[in-house]
């Protein structure tokens, strides 16, 4: 059945909507005012869809505790009680104070739930739990904002160590819809049935810790109904917007990019941001390096040209400001500060070249140490350049503590664009994008894989390759995102992978993300 993923334009390559409360709300409320909807059918529809989900994952169950509130949540609980209990499921449903929702439509379907004989029972912390039994979240909707307040707060805590399946409606309890946020207690499900289009907090850590697999159904909202994303879902194909070599080019035409790297005993994040430029696609790359140590990294980089740099002790400096503007002269994309260090020195030397590069790019790792209390040199600029911190490093350059980052770091990479000016790939788990110029993605995939030693500095090497073919900064980077995490997981090593796994696999990634696109897979 169509979804309201179909139903709104890609602003990039295989991008899917994700849509606030507010505006899920209004599509509600414009389904029933404006074509006569009864939102009762879609209440329905939504319990019967979620039904359906259960049955088709957890067959051999046939038991099922629901737990519900007092809101429309609670009417889809009720909707799945009564279809599993027809099902002939074993259903407890477990409210608060064992009374009946009292949001309307929720009370007219407990009605017809009651009346087949599903029972309602009040919340006891140490009732026996069904062995083997379905937990259906339907405490809290999408419009809860906030940790579950008491006398929730209880049913949460108790829900939280359910032994067996859990599955929550739409979202679950305690995950907020808009920002992934967890404020206090919250559900963990196994499953989440969530209805007409997907939402940022399913996907947005913490919230996409808490969401396990995501189903979005169908509820009967017409296409004619339209809403605001806001933001969009990247997946693997999303890495077929990375252009190919054209039959007919050279290697400036696919794409010359400088990297400016290394300091002593950091000489292998240069390294790997070079080769990963050339396995994304890259003609061309020069490593601008300090002359201290341009003796054991050029060795390391058959295909790299690298160039000695003036710097002050091994570490870059003032002094080499002009040379590396001569050196990027002929690039189209500048990769700036793999393993470049922290020496004072080299605060200088970055804060010089981020005001007078001309072309697109692409800072990260020690570059960004050096940019703290600096953004306004990065808001001046007027080519495209991109961040890309992890969250120790987003809370550094926003002057906040990590744990806020963490809290809400849809918040913090917007917070950052704005502040700076930039493009900024917040990384992590369901790592953020979003550009200046509007528009906020967030990566589906992405695994514990990408935590090792290095992998950010091959991120840097895939984004500079697609900002040296002249694309869109923001599209850009989250192309870059979905084929570094799609290459991840293509190593096939899982724990065990390295950096320089990650490398040899990007073009095997960009290759499927193109074979996906071409069959009009996401």
């Amino acid at each position: 059945m169509p979804t309201a993923r179909s139903r709104i334009a890609q602003p990039i390559l295989g991008v899917v909507p994700l849509f606030g409360a507010a505006a899920l709300r209004d599509a509600d409320a414009e389904a029933t005012s404006r074509f006569g909807i009864p939102s009762l059918l879609l209440m329905e529809r939504a319990g019967l869809e979620s039904a359906r989900a259960i049955l088709e994952r957890f067959p051999d169950a046939r038991q099922a505790t629901v737990l519900v509130g007092t809101g429309n949540n609670a009417g889809d609980g009720m909707v799945v009680a009564r279809h599993l209990s027809e099902a002939s499921w074993l259903v407890q449903v477990i409210s608060v104070d064992g009374l009946a929702p009292t949001a309307s439509d929720a009370q007219a379907m407990s009605s017809v739930a009651l009346a087949l004989g599903v029972a309602l029972e009040p919340f006891d912390p140490g009732a026996v739990r069904l062995e083997g039994a379905v937990l259906v979240d339907a405490l809290l909707g999408t419009g809860t904002r906030g940790a579950p307040r008491p006398p929730l707060d209880a049913v949460v805590a108790w829900a939280q160590d359910w032994p067996g399946p859990v599955v929550a409606l739409d979202i679950p309890s305690g995950v907020d819809a808009d920002s992934g946020r967890v404020g206090g207690r919250c559900i963990s499900a196994d499953l989440t049935v969530t209805y007409h289009a997907d939402k940022p907090g399913l996907h947005v850590h913490p919230g996409r810790e808490h969401a396990g697999e995501v189903v979005v159904v169908d509820i009967g909202i017409p296409s004619a109904v339209r809403s605001e994303p806001l933001a969009w879902l990247a997946h693997a194909s999303t890495a077929a917007g990375i252009p190919a070599k054209s039959a007919a080019g050279e290697k400036y035409a696919a794409g010359a990019i400088l990297v400016v790297a290394g300091a002593p005993g950091l000489t292998g994040a240069g390294v790997l941001c070079a080769e990963a430029c050339l396995r994304a696609g890259a003609g061309l790359v020069v490593a601008a390096v300090p002359a201290a140590v341009q003796p054991l990294m050029a060795p390391m980089m058959r295909e790299v040209m690298c160039a000695p740099i003036p710097d002050v002790q091994g570490c870059l400096g003032p002094a080499s400001v002009e040379d590396v503007l001569a050196q990027a002269q002929r690039t189209t994309a500048i990769a700036l500060g793999p393993g470049i260090g922290r020496d004072a020195a080299t605060t200088d030397a970055v804060l010089g070249l981020a005001g007078r590069i001309t072309q697109p790019l692409v800072i990260d790792a020690d570059g960004l140490w050096h940019l703290v209390g600096h953004l306004d040199v990065v808001q001046a600029r007027s080519a495209p350049t991109v961040l890309t911190p992890h969250a120790g490093e987003a809370a550094r350059l926003l002057g906040c503590g990590r744990s806020e980052v963490d809290e809400d770091r849809l918040a913090a990479a917007l917070s950052l664009c704005n502040q700076s000016g930039a493009v900024v790939v917040l990384k992590g788990p369901g790592t953020i994008v979003c550009g200046p110029e509007g528009g906020v993605y967030v990566a589906a995939d992405g695994g514990s894989e990408l935590s090792t030693a290095g992998s950010g500095d091959v991120l840097t090497g895939i984004i500079a390759a697609a900002l040296a073919k002249q694309m869109d900064a923001t599209h850009a980077a989250i192309a870059a995102v979905c084929a570094h995490a799609s290459a991840g997981r293509l190593t096939g090593r899982g724990d065990g992978m390295v950096a320089g796994d990650l490398i040899a696999a990007i073009p095997a990634a960009i290759q499927a993300a193109r074979a996906l696109a071409g069959q009009g897979y996401r």
